[in-house]
Parts: structure tokens; C-alpha cells; sequence
């Protein structure tokens, strides 16, 4: 099983903390672990990583990320970008479904969600005394205990993968979606949406092909 770094440098290599060196940036970069640990489960029985998930005021973290985003981003950023992921298949399924249904989301989105799930009520509710004081030690999340929040993600991927099905394909790019239809995307094509992305104003785009020519809108 990998240390929790490698999809954590593929979130911030591919754009999806959003908002680079902010809080929101490492709020949004910790759910989306916490999503993939949850969606790995659902689909395959086991966690994605080994660390530890706390649960926080503002939702899961995973620590040693947290704290390394908040003290060392760019460091961290400059290792993400030379990050050669040697994911298996399975591994790179579960970063694509979740980018995919949760990767336009902003953080405070992602916390919302977050706190409707029973496994981080249960590790805060354990890890914060009547005084209000919250003990991480006490905090530690344990998702395949959560039979129901498993359930809840299978239904969430079920729902997306038969959306995707009957809808416009998408491609994420550097954390901006683009939906196209009726058209394959060639090397020339993921060029241009990719020297696109890096200036974007939105997350999300729609693309066509207009005589040859490629459209974004």
C-alpha cells in the first residue's frame, strides 16, 4: 500500500488543491484524500493509503500532509511537479472517479459533504471532551467500520458512472474540466486544452469542434 504522498503530489501535480498555498488549497487537497481512502474502500475492500485520518473540526485530515502543505509548500509543490506516478490501473480508476465527481467542488463544499458522513461524527465526537478540547489521538477515523458511509459512496459512484454513460464525455486538466461530444481527443487537441487550463478563469468548459477549429466555452 503507497504512503499517502504519491496521491497527494498527483492532487497538487494535476491542479487539484484549487487554490495553490491557501488554506482553502490544503482544506480542499485534504478531503479529496479522504474521498479517494473512502472511494478505495467502496470499490476495493481497503484503504488507498496506510496514514492515519483525523477528524477535525472543518472534517478529515490526513496530518502529515496538512501540516507539510501549511509549512513547506513549495517545497512540496516543486516535488509534486516532478512526480512520475506509477499507479496501478485500480489506483488511477479511484483518482479519476473522484477528480471526476468531486474535483470542481470548492473546499467548503467538500467539508459540507465531509460532515455528513457517520465516520468523522463518530472520531470527533470521541476526540473532543466536554470541555470542548480536541485530543487527535482520539480522533483517529475508521472508515470500513462505516458500513453505511460505504454504501452511501458505492451509490455515489454508481450514480456518476451511469450519469458519465448517457452524458458528454470529460477530460480534467490541471484541475479544469473540460466536457466535449461527437469527437476524440487527439495529442494536438490535449495540447491546447492543457496550455488552456494553466490561464483558466473556471474549473469547468465545454469544448467543440467548429471545422476543425477548436472551440472552448
Amino acid at each position: 500500500m503507497r504512503d499517502v504522498y504519491d496521491f497527494a503530489k498527483f492532487f497538487i501535480k494535476n491542479g487539484a488543491d484549487s487554490r495553490p498555498n491557501t488554506y482553502d488549497g490544503n482544506m480542499k487537497l485534504q478531503k479529496l484524500l479522504v474521498l479517494a481512502d473512502l472511494a478505495n474502500i467502496a470499490e476495493n475492500g481497503e484503504p488507498l493509503f496506510n496514514d492515519q485520518v483525523l477528524a477535525f473540526k472543518n472534517g478529515c485530515v490526513v496530518e502529515k500532509v496538512r501540516l507539510r502543505y501549511k509549512n513547506d509548500y513549495v517545497a512540496f509543490k516543486r516535488d509534486s511537479e516532478s512526480y512520475q506516478p506509477d499507479f496501478s490501473e485500480s489506483e488511477y480508476e479511484i483518482l479519476k472517479l473522484v477528480m471526476g465527481i468531486f474535483g470542481c467542488a470548492s473546499a467548503k463544499e467538500l467539508s459540507d459533504i465531509n460532515h455528513t458522513f457517520n465516520f468523522w461524527k463518530t472520531a470527533f465526537y470521541n476526540g473532543t471532551d466536554s470541555t470542548g478540547y480536541h485530543n487527535k489521538e482520539m480522533s483517529v477515523v475508521d472508515m470500513i467500520s462505516q458500513h453505511a458511509d460505504v454504501e452511501k459512496m458505492r451509490e455515489i459512484i454508481s450514480a456518476y458512472r451511469e450519469t458519465a454513460n448517457n452524458t458528454t464525455a470529460s477530460e480534467t486538466i490541471n484541475g479544469v474540466t473540460f466536457y466535449f461530444d461527437g469527437f476524440a481527443l487527439t495529442d494536438d487537441i490535449i495540447d491546447q486544452l492543457e496550455s488552456f487550463s494553466l490561464s483558466a478563469d473556471d474549473d469547468t468548459y465545454s469544448v467543440y469542434l467548429d471545422n476543425g477549429r477548436l472551440v472552448i466555452y
